[in-house]
């Protein structure tokens, strides 16, 4: 077994095949159609069908055969014989018929083989590769030459073909038909893909493997370069894809085209399900490119991948699509369990991306996911998203870890990785990450590492950001449960960094944003929020740290907009330590609305069994030592107040009595009724306590009552709500010193001198019991 035995489970046997051949007979249907100046020769030998002649070019590195049909059943091979220095061979299908593949394409030498045919081609079951060189099979009209010549297969030319140079592109007609695979074959020398797998269609260690048509579909097809190059595009009619040789072949170009079809990887169900398996793994990893207006990938086993297994550098698998689909347990990974670098994860899709669910096995749930990984001493490559919409739902992930090997024969050990965790970036309009599986697995964006290599980077840069129904954004530094460790515990890497820089955030019903480890420092988080934070439901933001470790660091910067979490939500702000240090929590923000910033000492004393902030049914603030309260972190929330010279008029330098104005304009006898007198300053009317607190309210200048022990979390759950908000009253959220109490004057009375004095409270004692006697004045 491999380093992948998490993913690979025993293979269905494929009994008989849903591709119907155009004939069942026992001969291969190849026919060279007369239109070269040297024709093809055909020659067919039992179950092998010999072709050999075909055209030059007049320096011979280009030959051409032209073929009315080209199809193979079952157990026959096609065998291209050449002499001299041949590098392409360049096969096409002038007649109207589909290529049916179902046997061996053979190459007697390193040429690297072309098979174009606009009609269509289906490779089977038990299509196969046997050549020296790269593959590319297309539904393209022509070939086109650097020297302005084509090799067309639509409208074939009987003039010579001497002048011919490099190939640059193919040209596809009006329309582009679709290109399948069904292939599982098996190597002759038994070698399988890296999942244990047959290979399907193969082309030599360091070449390229093509399939560029219209629609392209794996159904239970697999296709294999090992440490080289796949290449999967899907295109419309009227297209050009531009080629350019290299080291391990052709690489292609998309420039030219305008509209593109879709790319499917499915199984084939037989049985148990024949996944297709999409595999460039090698010494020094291959590349993976897909290009497609959508790209769908749906099924348990279902995979693309590329994984550097020896001292080379990784290379990347690229993406480029209007829509991406990743469900029911398919993955799309680039990992490293070698000396050399992972390769980098790629996805450009200008529209969406959706990652959804998984796929549940004993004991395990094998995730929808996008993921980069190390295994080893070397570092896993970065994972880059850009798109409009990214959604990940129902347990799916996005994930770039350090993890380890699982040891035979029980599999039951870890061996963990030394090597870092590769970076992750996200850059769409919008995110949501959404809800848990079945099995309680929770949808996730994750930086993880579980050895002594550090979690990477996760940066987002988004609109409007949406984490609820459970699911996560996760950096974390911890040892996997249910696992014998084989390794040093207490060595754990850093949990990684949290950058998001966002217009709107919702962190909705246990939605997190978390960064914590078992013994290191936890990671530290930074959010920039343009207009508004939002926090319902028990959701959090954390970055704790278990053991010695630290606490990590949060800042929240929201100078010109809001963080807001409803009262008794309990919705945490959190960067505690156990034994280590508390970290720091920095908030700038305009305002910041129901919060309570606790010490360790009033958690403790209010959760007395746990001192846990979670426990508390109010959104806390905290960054506290579990164990040693003199390493308690700090926190600063620094909420400017409205400037007050603003909006002042300047008084003028003769000043009114006002004492003599208020008593010639409001005698005690003026009008029936009660009058009043009230000193409301700049702050507005004044607000009844029997109504709801609304905007600034919930940062006046309030007190926290002292609750006795019959505050204690677990007396809390069986009390009144009035009891529970009475005992949890909100401190008011400022960095600012607190001022002096000022009370508003609710009325007037006028002393034994005549003078007029502001109270607190209106008197209610007459004028005839009192020396002091309130004044009363027209309600209007």
């Amino acid at each position: 077994m491999n380093n992948l035995w998490g993913w690979c489970q025993a293979l269905g046997v494929a009994v008989g095949s849903t591709i119907a051949l155009s004939a069942n007979s026992a001969i291969a249907q190849i026919s060279q159609d007369g239109t070269l100046p040297e024709n093809s020769r055909v020659i067919q030998q039992g179950n092998v069908t010999i072709i050999q002649g075909g055209t030059r070019s007049q320096d011979g590195r280009n030959l051409f055969h032209s073929f009315n049909e080209f199809s193979l059943v079952k157990d026959n091979t096609a065998d291209f014989q050449y002499l001299g220095n041949v590098e392409n061979i360049i096969s096409r299908v002038t007649g109207k018929s589909i290529s049916n593949i179902d046997g061996i394409l053979k190459v007697n030498g390193t040429a690297n083989l072309f098979l174009i045919n606009p009609n269509g081609i289906i490779f089977g079951p038990n299509a196969s590769l046997q050549i020296g060189g790269s593959f590319v099979a297309s539904t393209a009209s022509s070939l086109n030459f650097a020297d302005g010549t084509k090799f067309n297969a639509t409208n074939p030319q009987t003039t010579p073909l001497l002048t011919v140079s490099v190939p640059t592109g193919l040209q596809f007609g009006a329309t582009a038909e679709p290109i399948r695979n069904h292939s599982q074959a098996k190597n002759p020398n038994g070698t399988k893909n890296i999942f244990e797998q047959p290979v399907g269609l193969q082309v030599q260690p360091g070449k390229t493997l093509a399939l560029i048509g219209g629609n392209i579909t794996l159904e239970g097809g697999n296709v294999t370069a090992k440490a080289g190059q796949i290449e999967l595009g899907s295109v419309a009619g009227n297209s050009l894809v531009s080629l350019n040789p290299t080291s391990k072949g052709w690489s292609f170009g998309y420039e030219s085209v305008q509209n593109f079809q879709n790319i499917l990887l499915m199984p084939r169900m037989e049985g148990s399900g024949i996944p297709s398996q999409v595999d460039a793994s090698g010494n020094s990893g291959g590349s993976i490119q897909l290009n497609a207006k959508s790209v769908e990938l749906r099924g348990h086993r279902v995979r693309l991948i590329s994984q550097t297994t020896g001292d080379g550098h990784g290379e990347d698998i690229t993406i480029n699509t209007e829509k991406l689909i990743i469900r029911d347990g398919t993955q799309i990974a680039t990992s490293t369990s070698g000396k050399g670098i992972g390769g980098n994860l790629i996805v450009n899709a200008s529209e969406s991306i959706e990652l959804i669910g998984g796929y549940s096995i004993p004991n395990s749930f094998v995730p929808s996911s996008l993921f980069s990984e190390t295994f080893a001493k070397a570092d896993a490559g970065d994972i880059t998203i850009n798109t409009k919409k990214l959604s990940v739902q129902a347990g799916a992930q996005v994930s770039a870890a350090s993890t380890g090997i699982r040891l035979p024969p029980l599999y039951s050990q870890l061996q963990p990785a030394t090597g870092n965790a590769g970076n992750l970036s996200v850059k769409a309009s919008e995110i949501e990450v959404i809800g848990m599986s079945s099995t309680k697995v929770p949808s996730s964006l994750w930086a993880r590492t579980q050895g002594s290599g550090n979690a990477g980077k996760v940066t987002i840069d988004t609109d409007k950001l949406t984490i609820r129904d459970g699911a996560a954004i996760n950096l974390s530094s911890e040892i996997p449960k249910n696992v014998i460790y084989v390794g040093d515990a207490n060595k754990l890497g850093s949990a990684g960094e949290l950058n998001i820089t966002v217009g709107l955030m919702l962190l909705n019903n246990e939605g997190k944003l978390t960064s914590n480890s078992d013994s290191g420092k936890g990671g530290n988080i930074s959010l920039q929020v343009r207009d508004l934070l939002l926090m319902r439901r028990n959701s959090q933001i954390s970055t704790n740290a278990g053991g010695n470790g630290d606490g990590g660091n949060i800042t929240i910067n929201a100078p010109n907009g809001f963080i807001v979490a409803p009262l008794f939500g309990n919705n945490d702000i959190t960067a505690n330590a156990n034994f280590g240090s508390g970290g720091k929590i920095t908030i700038t923000t305009k305002n910041i609305f129901g919060f309570v910033r606790r010490t360790g000492a009033e958690v403790a004393r209010l959760d007395p069994q746990e001192k846990d902030p979670n426990n508390l049914p109010t959104n806390d603030i905290t960054a506290f030592s579990q164990q040693n309260s003199s390493l308690d972190g700090t926190v600063q929330i620094n909420s400017p107040d409205v400037d007050p010279s603003k909006g002042l008029a300047e008084l003028p330098t003769n000043l009114v009595d006002a004492s003599q104005q208020i008593a010639a304009d409001c005698s005690s006898g003026a009008k029936t009724g009660r009058s009043s007198f009230s000193h409301i300053g700049r702050g507005g009317t004044t607000l009844d306590p029997t109504q709801p607190l609304m905007a600034d309210a919930v940062l006046a200048d309030w007190i926290t009552l002292n609750p006795e022990s019959e505050n204690r979390v677990d007396g809390m759950k069986n009390r009144p709500v009035a009891e529970k908000r009475q005992s949890y009253l909100p401190h008011k959220i400022n960095s600012v010193k607190e001022p002096n109490e000022i009370v508003e004057a609710q009325g007037w009375v006028m002393d034994a001198n005549g003078n007029v004095v502001l109270v607190a409270e209106v008197p209610t004692a007459t004028p005839h019991n009192s020396s002091i006697a309130p004044a009363s004045c027209a309600a209007n």
